[in-house]
Protein backbone atom coordinates (compact mmCIF):
# COMPACT_ATOMS: atom_id res chain seq x y z
CA UNK A 1 0.00 0.00 0.00
CA UNK A 2 2.97 2.40 0.70
CA UNK A 3 4.37 1.74 -2.67
CA UNK A 4 0.95 2.71 -4.46
CA UNK A 5 0.79 5.82 -2.12
CA UNK A 6 4.82 6.51 -3.57
CA UNK A 7 3.94 6.20 -7.36
CA UNK A 8 0.08 7.52 -7.24
CA UNK A 9 1.20 11.46 -7.30
CA UNK A 10 3.32 10.83 -9.91
CA UNK A 11 1.14 8.27 -12.24
CA UNK A 12 -1.68 10.71 -12.01
CA UNK A 13 0.22 14.05 -12.56
CA UNK A 14 1.58 12.99 -15.64
CA UNK A 15 -1.80 10.71 -16.98
CA UNK A 16 -3.89 14.29 -15.71
CA UNK A 17 -0.40 16.05 -18.48
CA UNK A 18 -1.57 13.53 -21.42
CA UNK A 19 -4.72 14.35 -21.07
CA UNK A 20 -4.00 18.16 -20.98
CA UNK A 21 -2.51 17.78 -24.57
CA UNK A 22 -5.69 16.53 -26.49
CA UNK A 23 -6.94 18.92 -28.75
CA UNK A 24 -10.14 21.23 -28.21
CA UNK A 25 -11.16 19.96 -32.01
CA UNK A 26 -11.09 16.31 -30.90
CA UNK A 27 -13.66 16.90 -27.98
CA UNK A 28 -15.81 19.41 -29.96
CA UNK A 29 -15.80 16.82 -32.75
CA UNK A 30 -16.62 13.96 -30.45
CA UNK A 31 -19.21 16.11 -29.28
CA UNK A 32 -20.69 17.37 -32.65
CA UNK A 33 -21.07 13.17 -33.80
CA UNK A 34 -22.98 12.51 -30.34
CA UNK A 35 -20.77 10.72 -28.55
CA UNK A 36 -21.79 9.19 -25.59
CA UNK A 37 -19.75 9.96 -22.20
CA UNK A 38 -18.29 6.24 -22.41
CA UNK A 39 -17.53 6.15 -26.35
CA UNK A 40 -15.51 9.85 -25.36
CA UNK A 41 -13.68 7.93 -22.18
CA UNK A 42 -12.92 5.03 -24.35
CA UNK A 43 -11.47 7.20 -27.49
CA UNK A 44 -9.29 9.69 -25.13
CA UNK A 45 -7.57 6.38 -23.64
CA UNK A 46 -7.13 5.70 -26.84
CA UNK A 47 -5.66 8.70 -27.85
CA UNK A 48 -3.23 8.83 -24.80
CA UNK A 49 -2.43 5.23 -24.50
CA UNK A 50 0.63 5.96 -25.04
CA UNK A 51 1.46 8.51 -22.28
CA UNK A 52 -0.61 6.31 -19.94
CA UNK A 53 1.77 3.75 -20.47
CA UNK A 54 4.64 6.27 -19.78
CA UNK A 55 3.27 7.12 -16.51
CA UNK A 56 3.00 3.70 -15.81
CA UNK A 57 6.80 3.15 -16.44
CA UNK A 58 7.66 5.90 -14.29
CA UNK A 59 5.62 4.88 -11.46
CA UNK A 60 7.29 1.39 -11.89
CA UNK A 61 10.38 2.60 -12.04
CA UNK A 62 9.49 4.57 -8.63
CA UNK A 63 8.09 1.69 -7.08
CA UNK A 64 10.94 -0.96 -7.69
CA UNK A 65 13.66 1.52 -6.50
CA UNK A 66 11.50 2.48 -3.03
CA UNK A 67 12.91 1.07 0.50
CA UNK A 68 12.48 3.37 2.87
CA UNK A 69 8.39 3.43 2.57
CA UNK A 70 8.74 0.03 2.48
CA UNK A 71 10.34 -0.47 5.68
CA UNK A 72 8.82 2.69 7.33
CA UNK A 73 5.32 0.88 6.76
CA UNK A 74 5.81 -3.02 6.65
CA UNK A 75 8.86 -3.70 8.26
CA UNK A 76 10.85 -6.68 6.88
CA UNK A 77 9.72 -9.34 8.49
CA UNK A 78 10.80 -12.44 6.67
CA UNK A 79 7.93 -14.22 4.79
CA UNK A 80 5.34 -11.41 5.60
CA UNK A 81 6.66 -7.83 4.55
CA UNK A 82 9.84 -8.67 2.99
CA UNK A 83 10.36 -7.28 -0.33
CA UNK A 84 13.26 -7.98 -2.47
CA UNK A 85 14.79 -4.07 -1.89
CA UNK A 86 14.45 -4.17 2.07
CA UNK A 87 16.49 -7.44 1.82
CA UNK A 88 19.32 -6.19 0.20
CA UNK A 89 19.27 -3.41 2.63
CA UNK A 90 19.56 -5.84 5.08
CA UNK A 91 22.36 -7.72 3.40
CA UNK A 92 24.63 -4.81 2.96
CA UNK A 93 23.64 -3.98 6.39
CA UNK A 94 24.77 -7.17 7.54
CA UNK A 95 28.18 -7.53 5.34
CA UNK A 96 27.25 -10.02 2.71
CA UNK A 97 27.75 -7.95 0.05
CA UNK A 98 27.86 -11.41 -2.18
CA UNK A 99 24.29 -11.68 -1.56
CA UNK A 100 22.96 -8.36 -1.67
CA UNK A 101 24.98 -8.37 -5.15
CA UNK A 102 23.00 -11.39 -6.45
CA UNK A 103 19.81 -10.06 -5.19
CA UNK A 104 20.74 -6.68 -6.72
CA UNK A 105 21.24 -8.56 -9.85
CA UNK A 106 17.88 -10.08 -9.46
CA UNK A 107 16.16 -6.70 -9.22
CA UNK A 108 17.71 -5.23 -12.01
CA UNK A 109 17.21 -8.07 -14.42
CA UNK A 110 13.75 -7.77 -13.32
CA UNK A 111 13.24 -4.48 -13.48
CA UNK A 112 15.09 -4.22 -17.49
CA UNK A 113 12.82 -7.06 -18.42
CA UNK A 114 9.23 -5.07 -17.03
CA UNK A 115 10.13 -1.74 -18.45
CA UNK A 116 11.69 -3.23 -21.89
CA UNK A 117 7.83 -5.26 -22.36
CA UNK A 118 6.00 -2.08 -21.39
CA UNK A 119 7.93 0.03 -23.68
CA UNK A 120 7.68 -2.04 -26.13
CA UNK A 121 4.38 -2.08 -26.04
CA UNK A 122 4.15 1.68 -25.83
CA UNK A 123 6.21 1.54 -29.42
CA UNK A 124 4.32 -1.28 -31.09
CA UNK A 125 2.07 1.41 -32.58
CA UNK A 126 4.60 3.99 -34.02
CA UNK A 127 6.37 1.16 -35.59
CA UNK A 128 4.06 -0.92 -37.44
Amino acid sequence: MAQVLVSLPIVIGLTSSAFQQINEKLLLQLKALGATKGQMLFILLKETRIAILAAVIVGFGRVIAEVGAAMMVGGNIQGDTRILTTSIVMEVSKGNFDIALALSFILMSAAFLITGALTFLQQRKRTG
